[in-house]
């Protein structure tokens, strides 16, 4: 059986059925949120490439995955 997984337009997470948020903008792009924390960020305008939890930052910087 597949999973129909999403990915967090944040922090480029793995969302799996039943968790997260469906956040729709005002040109209809359809966004996935795994939490609030990071709906806050996003709608706050905090770039995901300055926090460091996010995969992002976490390939920009060479980490371990």
């Amino acid at each position: 059986m597949v999973i129909k997984t999403e990915i967090c337009g944040f922090s480029g997470c793995k969302i799996f059925p039943g968790h997260g948020y469906n956040y729709i903008r005002n040109d209809g792009k359809n966004l996935f949120f795994l939490n609030s924390k990071c709906r806050r960020y996003y709608l706050g305008k905090i770039k995901a490439i300055k926090v460091k939890w996010t995969l992002i930052y976490r390939k920009i910087k060479k980490k371990k995955i």
